[in-house]
């Protein structure tokens, strides 16, 4: 059994917000690249994890912001 990987807070946020995506475009995307065609809930349920996937990065974002200012 793998040892976890230990990361800092903001670097686990940006693991996860990478990994989701990475995981969301899987379930989006056809082997050869072209655009799955997806019932209505799934898709409104991945347009959901989109857009809290780019709050995520956006609050990411203040945070880096924020630890350049101290």
């Amino acid at each position: 059994m793998s040892q976890p990987t230990a990361r800092k807070p903001h670097d686990h946020a940006l693991w996860l917000i990478n990994n989701v995506d990475e995981g969301v475009n899987g379930m989006c995307t056809l082997p050869d690249g072209r655009v799955r065609d997806l019932p209505g809930p799934l898709a409104v349920g991945i347009l959901t994890v989109r857009s809290n996937l780019a709050i995520a990065s956006e609050l990411v974002a203040v945070a880096e912001a924020l630890r350049g200012e101290q």
